[in-house]
């Protein structure tokens, strides 16, 4: 399968080409997201001759930006000339491919047509090519040429004979939903419904005069439990529900030396990243998920794009049995596998973990019963519960070498174990705060591409200088 155009692209050649004829519906699609308040006001002004006129020079405008689009590969890079008044030429060389996805949302999907983005390591804030939109046998082909050039043109790689496509992690619905029901989405939903409520405020008074509150409220206790479950049940199943929008289908596979990830139920996307650009990889754990035996994985590359690290969001598994981590670890960063036991932090970790949590609330606890007294006195309630997440911080923190790779843990509510491999960090860098230098601690910060500098927080200063100077002359670490 799509080998006459992959060969066509193989060898890094490619004559200059236009994108697909249905690319100006696409651009129009995106002009008028941004003009439809202006458009609004028009229909409401009944103004209809200026809305044909808009329109028209609308498609004329979309049209020239058609013709002025053109992308080729030639000379070792892929190359996008476009701009109607102003003329703008990039130039991505294959070496610095970081990532190529193909998006494809419903409407790509009816008219058999996909969005090819390429991005480099660094990033600057989007895709550094966005061919929207191109045919998708033409597509796939030309994901599959870049990927294959790259390849070519990294000396340690060479260019790979093709490889037959081995599924690492394949999520049913069920894991699907369970990862949203268990995850970030379930507090995003509630973020969400919050404001939702206000909706009431829009509701005429006489409607409310009219309603008797009587007659809707639970008047007993299972009415009011059975209230709660409804409420309970509406809100897990938004969570669900946009898991399954997102994540649909997922599936983490490896093609050769390539990890291609698939996921979602309407907007469909394909992520390719060389394994060679994986540059950290973070296992997840909530507090519910910890009781249930799962996690995430988050996968980190080079690339970083408007600011964050959005390659982790793309190129991640939502949910996995912990059981499974190792061997997905494995098939991410050969020799990491399995996690060696991590090295505790020294006593005063402890106490620094409880004052830098305790400290904060308690003055503020204090100022809350003195100013509101005798009701203010409830705040001072919060100091054990912030103590309380100062220990779980604490029982939280760990730390290993082995392998040439660094492991490092942290978090209370949320464990998140990242592990660096050696050979890719980029820099490091040893800081501790006056509170620490008093307790004999600092703090590991490893810089890597991508941003998101992974820390091994509160160690001993003698350790924390230890690992440095492993992290910095590259040499594999003692276990």
């Amino acid at each position: 399968m799509r080998s006459e155009p992959a060969q066509e692209t193989a060898g890094a050649v490619l004559g200059t080409r236009r994108l697909h004829a249905l690319s100006p519906v696409f651009f129009a699609v995106r002009h008028v997201r941004g003009l439809w308040p202006l458009a609004l006001l028009l229909v409401a002004r009944r103004d209809l001759w200026a809305l044909a006129l808009g329109a028209a020079a609308l498609l004329a405008w979309t049209g020239l930006e058609w013709l002025r689009r053109t992308y080729a590969l030639e000379g070792g890079a892929l190359r996008l000339e476009e701009g109607v008044l102003a003329r703008r030429r990039r130039v991505v060389p294959f070496d610095r491919i970081q990532q190529v996805e193909l998006v494809r949302k419903p409407l790509h999907r009816l008219l058999g047509v996909a969005t090819l983005r390429v991005e480099t390591a660094g990033g600057s804030g989007r895709a550094e090519v966005d061919l929207d939109v191109i045919a998708l046998a033409e597509a796939e082909a030309l994901q599959a040429g870049l990927l294959r050039a790259k390849a070519a043109t990294t000396p340690a790689v060479g260019a790979p004979a093709a490889r037959p496509e081995r599924v690492v992690v394949k999520l049913a619905l069920a894991q699907v939903m369970l990862a949203g029901i268990t995850g970030a989405r379930a507090a995003a939903v509630l973020a969400v419904l919050g404001p939702l409520s206000q909706v009431v405020d829009w509701v005429p008074d006489r409607l409310l005069d009219r309603l008797d509150p009587g007659a809707v409220a639970p008047a007993t206790a299972a009415g009011v439990a059975g209230l709660v479950v409804a409420g309970a049940v509406v809100w897990l199943g938004l969570a669900a529900a946009s898991s399954v929008v997102t994540d649909a289908g997922f599936t983490l596979a490896r093609v050769g030396d390539d990890l291609v990830v698939r996921r979602g139920l309407l907007e469909r996307r394909e992520a390719v990243l060389p394994l060679a650009r994986v540059q950290v990889v973070r296992v997840d754990e909530s507090l519910l998920r910890r009781l249930l035996g799962l996690a995430s994985v988050r996968i980190q590359s080079g690339g970083r794009v408007g600011g964050g690290d959005r390659t982790a969001g793309r190129l991640a598994v939502p949910v996995l049995y912990r059981t499974e981590v190792n061997r997905v670890l494995g098939e991410l960063l050969p020799g990491a596998a399995p996690v060696p036991p991590l090295r505790a932090p020294p006593p005063a970790a402890r106490r620094r973990a409880v004052v830098r949590r305790a400290g904060p609330v308690a003055l503020l606890a204090v100022a809350a019963a003195v100013a509101l007294r005798p009701a203010g006195a409830v705040a001072l309630a919060a100091v054990p519960a912030a103590a309380w997440a100062g220990l779980a911080a604490y029982r939280g923190l760990g730390q290993a070498s082995a392998g040439g790779y660094l492991y490092a843990r942290a978090g209370a509510l949320v464990r998140t174990l990242a592990v660096v491999p050696v050979a890719k960090a980029q820099s490091g860098r040893v800081a501790s705060t006056l509170l620490q230098r008093r307790a004999g601690l600092a703090t590991l910060h490893v810089d890597v591409a991508g941003g998101g500098s992974p820390r091994v927080l509160d160690e001993a200063e003698g350790a924390a200088e230890a690992l440095l100077a492993t992290v910095l002359g590259r040499r594999a670490p003692a276990g």
